[in-house]
C-alpha cells in the first residue's frame, strides 16, 4: 500500500505544480499564436516532423529501462551513459547532414537551417537522460516538478521576448533549445550523475532488449501521431499545415503536461508492482477512472466553446482551425487513456504488447488520405476515427496482463464519458438557442460556467458513488 500512497501523493503534488506550469504554458502559447503566423507554425512543423522521432530515439529507450529495471548497478549506469553518448552524437550528425533532403521533401529551402539548429538538442540530451531517469526512478516527484516549473516559466519568458521582437519562427526554434538546456541543468543539479563511459557491455543484454523494444514503441507512436501532419505538409499547403499544427498544439496543451506527469509517475510507480499484477490492475482502474473524470469534461468542454476560444483568444486569422480543433478535442481523451494503458504495460515489463497495439494502429493511418480530400477538417475527422480504433486495440492487447476485464475498464471510464457527453449536448443546445442573445465574451463565460454545472450535476445524480470513490483516492 506504500506504493499506492506514494502514487497518489506524488500525483497531487505533481498536479499542483503542473497546474501552475500549465497556466504559463497556456498563456505563452496563446500569445505566441497571436504574434506569429500560419506560415511560421507551418515551417516549425516541417522542421520538427521528422527530427521529432529521433528526439524520442535519442537515448534508445535507456531512460525507460533505468526506471523499469529492478536492480540498477553503477556499471549499468556507465553502460547506459555510453550508449546515450553514441546515439545522441550520431543523431546530431545525421540530421545536420540530411537537413537539405528534408527541405527538398517539403519544397521549402528555409527548413534546412532550422533543422540543423534544432538538431543540437541531441547534444544537450547527452547530459539530460540519466539524471531525469534517476529522478523518476527514485520518485522525486516534488523536486522534479519544481525543475519542470522553472523550465516552463523561463522558456515562456524567453520565447515571448523573441517573438515580440519579430524573430518569427526562430522564436519557436531557439525557445525549444532553451527549454532543453534549462531542463538539463535542472535535472543534473537534482540528480547529479558524474560517471565515466564504460569499456565493457557485459551483462547489459537485458537492459538493451527492454530499451530496444521501448525505442521501437516510441518510434511507432511518434509515426502514428505525426502521420497526419506529414500528409498535410506534403499534399496541402504550408498554411494548411500551420492551421493544423496550431489546432493540434491547442488540443495537446492540457494533455502534454498531464500526460507527461501520468506517464513518468505511472512508469516508476507501476514498475514497483511488476511482480504484483493483480495490485497493478487495481491501480490501473483507479488511473483510468481518475483520468476519465478529468479528460472527458475538459476536452468536450473545449470542443463546445471552440468558436469563441479560437476567435476571441487567437483572433480571426485562425478561423480555419475551429473545426479541426473540435475533432482533435474529441479524440484526445481516448489518446490519453491509450497512453495510460501503454505506460502501465511497459512498466510491468511487457512493452511488446504495446508494440502490437501500435502496429495495428498504424494500419489504420491510410484513413487520413480519405479525410484529407476534404481539407484540414477532413484530416482531423479521420484522426478521430483512428484514435477510437487505436484505443480499442490497446484494450484488446493489454488488459489481460492486469487481470482486468473490459467490463471493469468501461465501468471505470463511462461515468466521466457519459457525463461529458450530456454536458456537450446541453451546451450545443444552449448555443443554438441563445448564441445570438449575448456578445461573444459573455456567451463564452456563461458557456464555461454552464458546462461545469451540467457536468457536476450529472456526476452527482447519476454517478454519485463513483464521484465519492475518486474523492477518497485523492484523500488517500
Amino acid at each position: 500500500m506504500e506504493v499506492g500512497h506514494n502514487v497518489i501523493k506524488g500525483l497531487k503534488v505533481g498536479a499542483m505544480l503542473r497546474l501552475a506550469a500549465q497556466i504559463f504554458t497556456w498563456l505563452n502559447t496563446l500569445i505566441l499564436i497571436r504574434l506569429l503566423t500560419p506560415d511560421d507554425y507551418g515551417l516549425m512543423a516541417m522542421a520538427t516532423v521528422f527530427i521529432g522521432v529521433f528526439a524520442l530515439m535519442g537515448d534508445f529507450g535507456i531512460g525507460k529501462a533505468i526506471i523499469q529495471t529492478e536492480h540498477l548497478t553503477p556499471q549499468t549506469l556507465r553502460q547506459s551513459f555510453t550508449v546515450n553518448i553514441i546515439s545522441c552524437v550520431a543523431l546530431f550528425l545525421l540530421f545536420y547532414c540530411s537537413a537539405p533532403l528534408i527541405a527538398d521533401f517539403f519544397s521549402e529551402p528555409r527548413v534546412t537551417i532550422l533543422i540543423q539548429v534544432i538538431a543540437a538538442q541531441h547534444l544537450i540530451m547527452i547530459f539530460h537522460t540519466l539524471p531525469y531517469a534517476l529522478a523518476s526512478r527514485n520518485m522525486l516527484y516534488k523536486q522534479r516538478e519544481k525543475v519542470q516549473f522553472v523550465t516552463t516559466l523561463s522558456t515562456s519568458v524567453f520565447t515571448l521576448t523573441l517573438a515580440a521582437s519579430g524573430a518569427g519562427v526562430w522564436s519557436l526554434v531557439l525557445g525549444h533549445l532553451f527549454m532543453r538546456t534549462v531542463a538539463m541543468i535542472g535535472f543534473f543539479r537534482l540528480q547529479p550523475c558524474w560517471i565515466l563511459p564504460a569499456m565493457s557491455f557485459r551483462g547489459f543484454a537485458q537492459i538493451a532488449a527492454f530499451s530496444g523494444i521501448a525505442t521501437i514503441n516510441d518510434v511507432l507512436r511518434y509515426a502514428y501521431n505525426i502521420f497526419t501532419s506529414i500528409s498535410i505538409g506534403r499534399l496541402l499547403t504550408k498554411a494548411d499545415l500551420g492551421v493544423f499544427s496550431v489546432a493540434q498544439n491547442l488540443a495537446n496543451l492540457p494533455s502534454d503536461k498531464i500526460g507527461e506527469l501520468l506517464n513518468h509517475l505511472g512508469l516508476s510507480s507501476f514498475a514497483k508492482l511488476q511482480n504484483e499484477t493483480d495490485v497493478a490492475g487495481q491501480y490501473l482502474l483507479k488511473s483510468v477512472r481518475l483520468g476519465s473524470l478529468i479528460l472527458f469534461p475538459m476536452y468536450f468542454g473545449m470542443c463546445a466553446v471552440s468558436p469563441e476560444l479560437i476567435t476571441l483568444v487567437l483572433s480571426d486569422k485562425w478561423l480555419a482551425a475551429i473545426i479541426p480543433f473540435q475533432f482533435l478535442c474529441l479524440s484526445s481523451p481516448f489518446r490519453m487513456l491509450s497512453e495510460i494503458l501503454a505506460t502501465a504495460t511497459t512498466a510491468i515489463g511487457k512493452p511488446e504488447r504495446n508494440t502490437y497495439a501500435l502496429a495495428g494502429s498504424l494500419l489504420m493511418l491510410p484513413m487520413v488520405f480519405l479525410g484529407i480530400q476534404y481539407g484540414v477538417a477532413g484530416a482531423a475527422m479521420a484522426w478521430l476515427g483512428i484514435s477510437l480504433i487505436s484505443f480499442a486495440l490497446h484494450i484488446k492487447t493489454m488488459l489481460s496482463l492486469f487481470s482486468v476485464s473490459v467490463r471493469q475498464l468501461l465501468g471505470a471510464m463511462l461515468p466521466g464519458f457519459i457525463s461529458a457527453v450530456v454536458m456537450l449536448a446541453g451546451l450545443q443546445w444552449f448555443r443554438s438557442a441563445f448564441a445570438a442573445e449575448f456578445n461573444s465574451w459573455l456567451f463564452f463565460t456563461i458557456t464555461v460556467a454552464l458546462g461545469a454545472l451540467l457536468y457536476g450535476a450529472v456526476m452527482l445524480t447519476g454517478f454519485r458513488q463513483q464521484t465519492l470513490t475518486v474523492v477518497r483516492y485523492l484523500r488517500h
